[in-house]
Protein backbone atom coordinates (compact mmCIF):
# COMPACT_ATOMS: atom_id res chain seq x y z
CA UNK A 1 0.00 0.00 0.00
CA UNK A 2 1.24 3.50 -0.79
CA UNK A 3 2.55 5.77 1.89
CA UNK A 4 -0.20 7.97 3.43
CA UNK A 5 -3.04 5.99 1.85
CA UNK A 6 -5.76 5.00 4.21
CA UNK A 7 -6.75 1.43 4.45
CA UNK A 8 -10.48 0.74 3.89
CA UNK A 9 -12.10 -1.46 6.45
CA UNK A 10 -13.31 -4.72 5.07
CA UNK A 11 -17.00 -4.62 4.17
CA UNK A 12 -19.10 -7.11 6.08
CA UNK A 13 -19.29 -10.48 4.39
CA UNK A 14 -22.58 -12.38 4.37
CA UNK A 15 -22.57 -15.36 6.68
CA UNK A 16 -21.86 -18.60 4.96
CA UNK A 17 -24.60 -21.15 5.15
CA UNK A 18 -22.19 -23.61 6.63
CA UNK A 19 -21.92 -21.36 9.73
CA UNK A 20 -25.56 -21.99 10.73
CA UNK A 21 -26.19 -25.46 12.11
CA UNK A 22 -28.76 -27.53 10.21
CA UNK A 23 -30.88 -28.12 13.34
CA UNK A 24 -31.23 -24.34 13.89
CA UNK A 25 -32.20 -23.83 10.24
CA UNK A 26 -34.99 -26.39 10.60
CA UNK A 27 -36.28 -24.84 13.86
CA UNK A 28 -36.38 -21.35 12.33
CA UNK A 29 -38.12 -22.67 9.23
CA UNK A 30 -40.72 -24.46 11.37
CA UNK A 31 -41.37 -21.34 13.44
CA UNK A 32 -41.79 -19.17 10.36
CA UNK A 33 -44.19 -21.66 8.84
CA UNK A 34 -46.15 -21.90 12.10
CA UNK A 35 -47.02 -18.17 12.19
CA UNK A 36 -50.38 -17.95 10.43
CA UNK A 37 -53.00 -15.33 11.02
CA UNK A 38 -56.62 -16.01 10.26
CA UNK A 39 -59.42 -13.47 10.54
CA UNK A 40 -63.18 -13.87 10.26
CA UNK A 41 -65.42 -10.88 9.83
CA UNK A 42 -69.16 -11.03 10.26
CA UNK A 43 -71.85 -8.58 11.24
CA UNK A 44 -74.98 -9.17 13.21
CA UNK A 45 -75.77 -10.61 16.60
CA UNK A 46 -74.74 -14.17 15.74
CA UNK A 47 -71.61 -15.67 14.18
CA UNK A 48 -71.93 -17.89 11.09
CA UNK A 49 -72.98 -21.52 11.65
CA UNK A 50 -69.44 -22.83 11.08
CA UNK A 51 -68.12 -20.74 13.96
CA UNK A 52 -71.09 -21.71 16.14
CA UNK A 53 -70.23 -25.36 15.48
CA UNK A 54 -66.65 -24.67 16.55
CA UNK A 55 -67.91 -23.06 19.77
CA UNK A 56 -70.08 -26.11 20.37
CA UNK A 57 -67.06 -28.37 19.89
CA UNK A 58 -64.92 -26.24 22.24
CA UNK A 59 -67.38 -25.28 24.99
CA UNK A 60 -70.08 -27.69 26.14
CA UNK A 61 -73.41 -26.44 24.78
CA UNK A 62 -71.59 -23.31 23.52
CA UNK A 63 -73.75 -22.66 20.46
CA UNK A 64 -76.95 -22.91 22.51
CA UNK A 65 -75.55 -20.49 25.08
CA UNK A 66 -74.63 -17.99 22.35
CA UNK A 67 -78.12 -18.29 20.81
CA UNK A 68 -79.74 -17.74 24.23
CA UNK A 69 -77.53 -14.69 24.83
CA UNK A 70 -78.50 -13.21 21.43
CA UNK A 71 -82.20 -13.84 22.12
CA UNK A 72 -81.98 -12.17 25.54
CA UNK A 73 -80.16 -9.16 24.08
CA UNK A 74 -82.72 -8.85 21.29
CA UNK A 75 -85.63 -8.99 23.75
CA UNK A 76 -83.91 -6.44 25.99
CA UNK A 77 -83.45 -4.07 23.04
CA UNK A 78 -87.13 -4.42 22.05
CA UNK A 79 -88.25 -3.66 25.62
CA UNK A 80 -86.05 -0.55 25.73
CA UNK A 81 -87.36 0.65 22.36
CA UNK A 82 -90.96 0.14 23.51
CA UNK A 83 -90.21 2.08 26.70
CA UNK A 84 -88.69 4.94 24.70
CA UNK A 85 -91.73 5.08 22.41
CA UNK A 86 -94.13 5.09 25.38
CA UNK A 87 -92.11 7.80 27.13
CA UNK A 88 -92.00 9.96 23.99
CA UNK A 89 -95.78 9.65 23.54
CA UNK A 90 -96.38 10.56 27.20
CA UNK A 91 -94.04 13.55 26.99
CA UNK A 92 -95.75 14.76 23.83
CA UNK A 93 -99.19 14.49 25.47
CA UNK A 94 -97.99 16.29 28.61
CA UNK A 95 -96.50 19.05 26.45
CA UNK A 96 -99.82 19.59 24.68
CA UNK A 97 -101.75 19.58 27.98
CA UNK A 98 -99.39 22.06 29.65
CA UNK A 99 -99.41 24.31 26.57
CA UNK A 100 -103.22 24.31 26.64
CA UNK A 101 -103.35 25.09 30.37
CA UNK A 102 -100.78 27.88 30.02
CA UNK A 103 -102.54 29.38 26.98
CA UNK A 104 -105.93 29.18 28.68
CA UNK A 105 -104.52 30.79 31.83
CA UNK A 106 -103.08 33.61 29.72
CA UNK A 107 -106.42 34.21 27.94
CA UNK A 108 -108.32 34.16 31.27
CA UNK A 109 -105.74 36.52 32.81
CA UNK A 110 -106.10 38.88 29.84
CA UNK A 111 -109.88 38.87 30.23
CA UNK A 112 -109.57 39.52 33.97
CA UNK A 113 -107.18 42.45 33.38
CA UNK A 114 -109.53 43.88 30.71
CA UNK A 115 -112.55 43.63 33.05
CA UNK A 116 -110.60 45.48 35.76
CA UNK A 117 -110.31 48.49 33.46
CA UNK A 118 -107.03 47.89 31.60
CA UNK A 119 -108.37 47.04 28.15
CA UNK A 120 -105.15 47.39 26.13
CA UNK A 121 -102.93 45.30 28.43
CA UNK A 122 -105.75 42.76 28.78
CA UNK A 123 -106.17 42.58 24.99
CA UNK A 124 -102.42 42.11 24.47
CA UNK A 125 -102.21 39.44 27.18
CA UNK A 126 -105.31 37.63 25.90
CA UNK A 127 -104.11 37.80 22.29
CA UNK A 128 -100.72 36.36 23.24
CA UNK A 129 -102.45 33.48 25.01
CA UNK A 130 -104.75 32.90 22.04
CA UNK A 131 -101.79 32.85 19.63
CA UNK A 132 -100.06 30.36 21.93
CA UNK A 133 -103.13 28.11 21.98
CA UNK A 134 -103.54 28.21 18.23
CA UNK A 135 -99.86 27.51 17.56
CA UNK A 136 -99.84 24.59 20.03
CA UNK A 137 -102.66 22.80 18.24
CA UNK A 138 -101.75 23.55 14.63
Amino acid sequence: MAKGAKEKPDSPQPAKSSCVPEQLKEEVAQEVIAVIRQEFLFSGPLPPPQILAQYDATVPNGAERIMAMAEKQSEHRRRLEAKVIDTDARNSLLGVIFAFVLGLATVVSGAFVAVKGYQWPGAILGSAGLVGLVSAFI
